[in-house]
């Protein structure tokens, strides 16, 4: 029998010689391209990204392609698009169809460089449970073209989501197009309609401007009437009134240097000339 020594030694892996160690060669890292967007380390890609979400950002606020919910930005298809667009892919659709009322409609990103599709995504549009938070069928409702084209933008946004949402975040905008979140929004606020005449106040400084600057009022009520059709100052609307306001200004002015040049016309002539 083999001592336990010996049965330790037969075990024992065999030691291979140096030349046989395989060696360990380091491998550059991958670029990284995503449309036009290219790096050769992710640190390059987030600065590239980072860059390009501040321009993005800047584009959404001016054109307004954005819209608030409990106080968060969420960006709309055209948002999307255009981020899309800054990286060289365009949406391009796949099929849209119709059951019961519902469509449902499928939409690529496709890269412009080599037309390879970076994302695909599909989106409904007219299912009857969608409603607001009052209850009331938002979609299901609405011309047939209207809920189609919903569909496209809801996919078309989807799309671009799941390839750039990380962007978007860059940007300061939430992850989610703003079409996805239609049955959550809140109606937008009504806004008070302007007062359809001026207020009391208004025209009492109206009257004692007209005053002031020894206008004619019933010239200046008859000019009203001619150039608005407004028969009575107090029916002045504010825009009116601002205006008018610059009107006395100006015919006031216009009084005062006829006086003046009228009183130096007085004084230069001889005495001889004086009519009284």
């Amino acid at each position: 029998m083999a001592t336990q020594t010996q049965r330790k030694e037969q075990a024992a892996p065999p030691v291979l010689p140096p030349a046989a160690v395989p060696a360990i060669i380091p491998v550059a890292p991958t670029p990284v391209s995503l449309g036009t967007l290219q790096a050769a380390t992710p640190g390059a890609l987030v600065t590239g990204a980072s860059e390009l979400a501040g321009e993005l950002a800047n584009i959404i606020q001016r054109q307004g392609l954005a819209v608030a919910l409990q106080g968060r930005q969420y960006v709309k298809c055209e948002g999307w698009t255009t981020l899309g667009v800054m990286l060289g892919c365009v949406a391009r659709e796949v099929a849209t169809t119709e059951q019961d009322g519902i469509y449902t409609a499928t939409v690529e990103m496709i890269r412009m460089a080599d037309g390879a599709c970076i994302s695909r995504a599909s989106a409904e549009c007219g299912a009857p449970d969608e409603k607001d938070r009052y209850g009331n069928p938002i979609w299901s409702s609405r011309p047939r073209y209207a809920r189609r084209s919903m569909a496209q933008t809801r996919a078309t946004a989807k799309a671009c989501r799941l390839a750039f949402s990380w962007i978007m975040a860059l940007a300061g905008y939430q992850p989610t197009p703003a079409e996805e979140m239609d049955a959550e929004t809140d109606p937008a606020p009504t806004q008070p309609a302007p007062p359809a005449r001026i207020s009391v106040s208004q025209h009492k400084l109206l009257e004692a401007q007209i005053r002031d600057y020894g206008l004619d009022r019933e010239r200046v009520k008859s000019w009203v009437e001619k150039a608005w059709g407004v028969a009575h100052l107090p029916d002045l609307t504010p825009d009116q009134f601002e205006r008018l306001l610059i009107k006395l200004d100006a015919w006031a002015a216009a009084e005062y240097a006829k006086a003046e040049a009228a009183a130096r016309e007085l004084a230069e002539m001889e005495p001889s000339d004086c009519p009284f």
